[in-house]
């Protein structure tokens, strides 16, 4: 369960459990974007798989989703300790938490995180035209020596290796686009391995309209929104 407490990093969680993230021999994260206000899938993803990740990741666009699950009293146990986020162009700079006290929170446009002794940075992806393909994004993260850059934006889930930089979409778990169910990933992160394992879940619904979670293969290659 998260603390809710913002660190100087913009992180969220208690100071000790960011740092024990950082040289954890491995860690699972959660990693999801673009939910656009659906609250109630995003509450369904991590009641599943909160309580087993160590960190989740959000990419952006439904930032005030996150902030509703830090407010809900019945969503709070299922969150993972600790917490990483970045503005989307849907997004505010700020939003607020109202738990027992009034909490303004900031919201990075980047983030870089240190994992298991690895660089990760989060972004949404609009500044680095990923609508168009993942170049920028791989000098922006190459450069900053990163292991992988998680992002958003397309709504597409996609991921690929370049530079020996993982760069990985989960997708939208609300509103997805290119005949792309609704997705999200779980990222696997070990400090002796050099590979970064990962897991595409797409979401469904039962008989009975309960959400199911498959796994899903991801399309390979570029994602170009404009062909």
């Amino acid at each position: 369960m998260v603390e809710i407490v913002q660190q100087k990093d913009f992180s969220f969680g208690s100071a000790e459990r960011v740092h024990a993230l950082e040289s954890a021999d491995s860690a699972q994260v959660l990693v999801i974007s673009d939910s656009h206000g659906n609250k109630n899938t995003f509450f369904s993803i991590l009641h599943q798989f909160g309580p087993t990740c160590d960190a989740l990741c959000f990419c952006g666009d439904g930032v005030t989703d996150v902030c509703s699950a830090l407010e809900n009293s019945h969503i709070q146990p299922f969150l993972p300790p600790v917490i990483f986020f970045v503005k989307g162009n849907g997004d505010n700079s700020t939003a607020t938490v109202l738990t027992q006290n009034r909490l303004v929170i900031f919201v990075p446009t980047d983030k870089e995180a240190v994992i298991c002794g690895k660089k990760i940075l989060l972004t949404h992806g609009h500044k680095y035209n990923v609508y168009i393909g993942t170049n920028e994004l791989k000098r922006f993260a190459s450069g900053k020596k990163a292991a992988a850059a998680f992002y958003g934006h397309t709504h597409v889930a996609n991921a690929q290796i370049k530079n020996k930089v993982l760069l990985l979409n989960p997708g939208s778990c609300s509103l997805p686009r290119g005949n792309v169910p609704q997705t999200f990933a779980i990222v696997n992160i070990n400090k002796n391995n050099e590979k970064i394992d990962y897991q595409y879940f797409r979401l469904g619904w039962s008989a009975t309209e309960e959400i199911t979670f498959t796994p899903y293969e991801p399309p390979k290659g570029e994602v170009n929104l404009f062909w």
